[in-house]
């Protein structure tokens, strides 16, 4: 009898225990689910994409398009509203969790609770054993229904489907491009609560054109270096200060120009043992910060040697306006967030080249373009910006250059051409595959980048010749094997190339025929590539003069203003201010 009695207290104890754990189960996915609705309701009803407030503030920006400090506002409302919407998302990620281990275990225990339970011995099979068994059969098979019904439900809730605040984001991302041009064209990319950059649609929204035109995101600029402002100043004096608005001190060279977005103005120094990237205030000069560049995997322990004329750092970097990339001699590739935070970095192997590493860097769509050649085992590569992967990789058989790529639409297509020793390539952006190819700089060295303009691609190598090809046929159409520009990158305007000399010396050829215009004589030799601002043209010799000229057929000079220190690199131009790397300094050249 006291084996009976403990048998039936210890069952009944079993059975309590498995029918509260069941019990606590089923109400806490009840809750959770409850949560999940309210969560989900609340989001389509708030709606924070079509705010009240943020469609007036892209009202008021349709009105004043070029109003920063409104653009501001609206990115950093639109970035409260993702940041909510991240929220809300992550909480019904984490509660389906919940709901499906809550229900597994509620079905585990209704499942199994008949077996804890204490039964008195049947004296007969007459009694209704079989009834009490389908009985609870139908309350397990019930209990199994509801809870998978309620999986279902939240599910339904949870899962990324095609939402209302979807659409909604995406009308808002339409309206935003549409009529307001720049003004939130990267939200696509929102900082989530854990710091992280999440892509909220599908397909990015990348820069658009106006916003790359009014930035400088790249060597040469969006427009590679045609402007059209013509209230660019022309009288200035470095040792003075007539004329400078600001003049900052450089921690380390760099023969990279700077590039600009917004506020913020970026460049790189390095030397031997450092390498580092620079954020610069451009409305005051001032330092924002500084990013030491080290712990790359792959980076080696010495150096290369490189010429003194290319440094350590002089491929320009190159920003989409959320991240900004930098390379270096050494084969280094980073990339930060626009505050100095690194997202990625990998080295790409110490490239063999006689002078150092120098072609600059250019962003297609999600893909960082990275021309790599030299002596042997060239290559020219496809990252992806947010990983720093390479997506892919197309083997050169040419020698070194010191060119960088050039990213046209020649009428028929996205091409991206490539100049080197000995010959012309051009690719498909998009997977790195060859289009055309065609010889014309055997035994030369090329630095100045490919230029396109009107249908006509004109290439030059130091020492051989310059020339101009019908992108189309791939035909020479003129070739001048005199007057050569052997690092600078000529520059095209209207019917005009104008181009400066690295031995000293500047002039213009018409750009249809080849015919030489003028040419002029000049003390120092020419690094830097000429801009063109409306009707005039920017050219630094390396002494720190900058020779403005008319964009004529007859040479007719307008000022020659000096930066009293040494200068190779090309100025940028933005809001009618000319930011310009001197050796040791950065001015901005202004009013």
């Amino acid at each position: 009898m006291r084996i009976v009695e403990y048998e039936k207290d210890t069952a009944s104890l079993n059975y309590q225990v498995i029918k509260g754990i069941g019990i606590v189960a089923c109400v806490l996915s009840i809750v959770v689910v409850i949560l999940m609705i309210a969560n989900t309701v609340n989001l389509t009803n708030t709606d924070p994409i079509h705010s009240p407030t943020l469609l007036k503030l892209l009202d008021d920006l349709k009105g004043d398009p070029q109003n920063k400090e409104l653009r501001k506002e609206i990115q950093d409302l639109d970035l409260i509203a993702r940041q909510a919407f991240f929220t809300s998302q992550r909480f019904n990620q984490v509660a389906i969790w919940l709901v499906l281990g809550a229900l597994v275990v509620m079905i585990a225990a209704f499942k199994s609770i008949e077996t804890f339970k204490w039964r008195f011995p049947y004296p007969d099979g007459r009694d209704p054993k079989d009834d009490i068994i389908a009985n609870a059969k139908w309350a397990r098979k019930s209990i199994t229904y509801a809870g998978l019904v309620l999986l279902g439900f939240a599910l339904i809730l949870a899962l990324p489907w095609k939402s209302p605040l979807d659409v909604s984001k995406e009308e808002s991302l339409k309206v935003t491009a549409n009529d307001n041009g720049s003004a939130i064209a990267s939200s696509d990319l929102a900082a989530s609560p854990k710091g992280k950059v999440e892509t909220v649609q599908k397909k990015p929204v990348y820069p658009t054109l106006e916003e790359k035109l009014t930035n400088w995101p790249n060597f040469l600029g969006a427009a590679y270096g045609v402007l059209p402002t013509t209230e660019v100043p022309i009288h200035w004096d470095g040792e003075t200060g007539e004329g400078i608005v600001w003049k900052t001190a450089l921690p380390k060279t760099g023969f990279s120009s700077p590039i600009i977005w917004d506020d913020k103005l970026f460049l790189s120094g390095a030397d031997k043992e450092v390498r580092e990237i620079y954020c610069i205030d451009r409305e005051t000069g001032k330092s924002v910060w500084t990013k030491q560049v080290d712990g790359i995997p792959g980076s080696p322990a010495e150096p290369p040697r490189v010429s003194s004329d290319t440094g350590y750092a002089a491929s320009t970097m190159a920003t989409d306006g959320s991240r900004i990339f930098a390379i270096f001699s050494t084969g280094d590739i980073i990339s930060l967030d626009v505050e100095g935070k690194q997202i990625w970095g990998r080295n790409l192997g110490v490239p063999d080249n006689p002078y150092g590493h120098a072609s600059s860097l250019v962003i297609h769509e999600d893909l960082l373009l990275v021309q790599y050649d030299q002596s042997e085992n060239g290559r020219f590569l496809g990252l992806d910006i947010q990983t720093g992967d390479t997506r892919w990789e197309t083997k050169r058989d040419l020698d070194s250059s010191w060119a960088s790529p050039l990213l046209v639409n020649t009428g028929e297509r996205l091409e991206v051409i490539l100049a080197a020793e000995p010959a012309i390539v051009s690719y498909d952006p998009n997977n790195g595959k060859e289009l055309w190819r065609m010889p014309g700089l055997e035994g030369g060295e090329v630095a100045p980048t490919p230029l396109f303009a009107d249908g006509l691609l004109y290439v030059a190598a130091d020492y051989v010749k310059l020339e101009a090809i019908n992108v189309h046929d791939q035909s020479v159409v003129w070739l001048a094997e005199d007057l050569i520009p052997g690092v600078s990158t000529p520059i095209v305007s209207g019917k005009f190339l104008f181009y400066g000399l690295s031995d000293g010396g500047f002039g213009c050829y018409d750009a249809k025929s080849g015919k030489e215009l003028w040419n002029e004589e000049s003390d120092e030799g020419f690094y830097a590539s000429p801009i063109v601002v409306g009707e005039k043209v920017y050219l630094m010799d390396r002494g720190g003069i900058m020779h403005i000229f008319a964009a004529k057929e007859e040479y007719e000079s307008i000022g020659n203003p000096a930066l009293g220190e040494i200068s190779v690199t090309t100025p940028v131009i933005v809001d009618n201010s000319i930011y310009y790397r001197g050796l040791q300094h950065l001015y901005r050249i202004g009013s």
